[in-house]
């Protein structure tokens, strides 16, 4: 049994007429007639009355007639969705992040994309720039977003922000005061940094900034998200670098300064397989921000 036996009888049920059906469905009446036989024949049930002049549907065929209905229903919907998927017009994209990407550019890029394409739905996983890297190859993700340089033979990627690194201090210190600090001025505090694990690239350029300036932290606190430093620096058990976008999150306690000298822009990157085809990643991607 395939579909087109399905249209075949749903077109003589509505129209209890072969000649009409026939038209409908754009066959010969003698095939049409051959079809709906043969179908009854493979389902072992009389769909139809035939007379002379009539043509009813048997209480099986009234039954069958329902069914057929709702199974062409589910097939037009199916092959609406897979033309709607392969035009990037619905479909999932799934997304890894760090935790700085939730500020700006993770947010504005999402809700480009659910205004050019209500249907996509979005799946949004915050992980260590490790792990997305690992989903990437494993084909779990569609698309991650990192502070790091990433290999470029197998994933395509795309510079998508760049921040400058500030300084988050108690707002009880003296720091506080200071219009700018300087990072020498910060290294006599315990300075609170995103683990390596976590944040690789990120931790990256933290460490790269106090080189930089020639200074060492006396004391180094490690976590996992750089919100949660935020809250250990309110609490005054240290300083911490964070991209100048931080400043949008506002925590009691806590200073946004802006440094003396500045060391390098934050990057971040966003990152996905080159051999992903999905229309919908590419639709995503051209949403994001592109810095060259």
């Amino acid at each position: 049994m395939e579909l087109r036996h399905l249209r075949y009888f749903v077109a003589v049920a509505e129209q209890l007429h072969f000649r009409h059906a026939a038209e409908i469905v754009h066959v010969a009446q003698p095939a049409l007639s051959q079809q709906i036989r043969q179908l009854e024949k493979e389902l072992g049930v009389t769909l139809l009355e035939r007379s002379r002049h009539q043509v009813r549907l048997t209480p099986a065929g009234k039954a069958f007639y329902e069914s057929a209905l709702g199974v062409l229903r589910q097939a037009d919907q199916a092959a609406a969705r897979a033309r709607k998927v392969d035009s990037g017009d619905a479909g999932t994209i799934r997304i890894g992040f760090v935790s700085t990407a939730a500020i700006r550019v993770l947010p504005d890029g999402v809700k480009r994309l659910q205004k050019q394409v209500p249907a996509a739905e979005v799946e949004l996983s915050e992980l260590a720039a490790g792990e997305q890297i690992d989903g990437l190859y494993r084909e779990q993700l569609d698309i991650g977003f990192v502070h790091a340089k990433l290999s470029r033979d197998v994933l395509g990627t795309r510079i998508v922000a760049r921040d400058r690194l500030i300084a988050a201090v108690p707002d009880s210190s003296p720091l506080a005061r200071c219009r700018r600090v300087d990072l020498r001025d910060l290294a006599s505090w315990p300075a609170i940094m995103p683990a390596g694990h976590s944040s690789s690239g990120f931790y990256e350029q933290v460490r790269m900034a106090y080189q930089m300036a020639g200074v060492r932290p006396e004391r180094v606190h490690y976590t996992r998200l750089l919100q949660t430093g935020l809250l250990l620096v309110a609490a005054g058990v240290g300083v911490s670098l964070v991209p100048e976008s931080f400043q949008l999150i506002h925590v009691r306690g806590v200073a946004y300064k802006k440094l003396r000298v500045e060391p390098p822009l934050c990057e971040m990157v966003a990152a996905w397989r080159r051999d992903n085809a999905s229309p919908l990643l590419a639709r995503f991607v051209r949403c994001l921000p592109e810095l060259g």
